[in-house]
């Protein structure tokens, strides 16, 4: 579990400072989160980032999963093992991805499919999987798998990436909450047991959005 506390807030901006209390450190608001993207921040080691004051780094989801797994890395014990990392660690879900390597994916309203930018193997991300992905990297924090525009952009397109997300995002929370059900109630899950899982429904709507104007 993670929780926010609210430190000082500029009554202008409403800009605040805060604190974001993890299960492996306590980190300030704002920060700096150096990318780990394939588990390792690129020439430094988990001794240099700590001595320069780092607190809390970001990997992703989509490269993990490709290479070498979240599956190896849950059976090595999740992220922080595998790093060697005791700070905080935020995986990202994999929908940067469906906007730095465009040319290698297809978007509709069940998740993105990925042409491997390293061996061309398709592989389907979901709201669901990238939560199982996560449960088995094990970080601090895990974002729901998202979808965004470039900018600039047409209105139509930036409503379908927010009506996605937000659809989206609803699907992960289902998904977590089997998750937690499972693991306070039967251990561990299993790695499909919360995507199989029943009583779990696709079907939401969404509030009108104004037109454009």
């Amino acid at each position: 579990m993670i929780n926010f506390v609210a430190g000082k807030k500029d009554k202008t901006t409403q800009a605040r400072t805060g604190q974001l209390k993890t299960k492996h450190y306590d980190v300030p608001t704002p920060n700096f989160m150096p990318v780990a993207t394939q588990a390792t921040v690129k020439t430094q080691s988990p001794a240099d980032l700590k001595k320069i004051g780092v607190q809390i780094i970001i990997c992703n989801t989509y490269h993990l999963m490709l290479r070498p797994s979240s599956a190896v890395i849950g059976q090595l014990g999740g992220l922080h093992r595998f790093m060697n990392w005791d700070r905080a660690i935020l995986t990202d879900s994999g929908g940067f991805q469906a906007y730095s390597l465009a040319e290698l994916r297809k978007v509709n309203d069940e998740g993105i499919e990925f042409s491997s930018h390293l061996d061309g193997s398709r592989h389907f991300l979901t709201p669901e999987n990238a939560v199982q992905i996560q449960e088995e990297l094990k970080p601090d924090a895990a974002m729901c798998l998202d979808i965004f525009s470039a900018y600039p952009t047409e209105f139509l397109e930036a409503r379908i990436a927010v009506e996605r997300t937000v659809h989206w995002a609803r699907r992960s929370l289902a998904v977590k909450k089997k998750y937690r059900y499972s693991a306070s109630s039967r251990g561990r899950p299993t790695r499909t047991s919360a995507v199989n899982a029943p009583g779990v429904s696709w079907n939401w709507t969404f509030p009108a959005m104004p037109s454009a104007a």
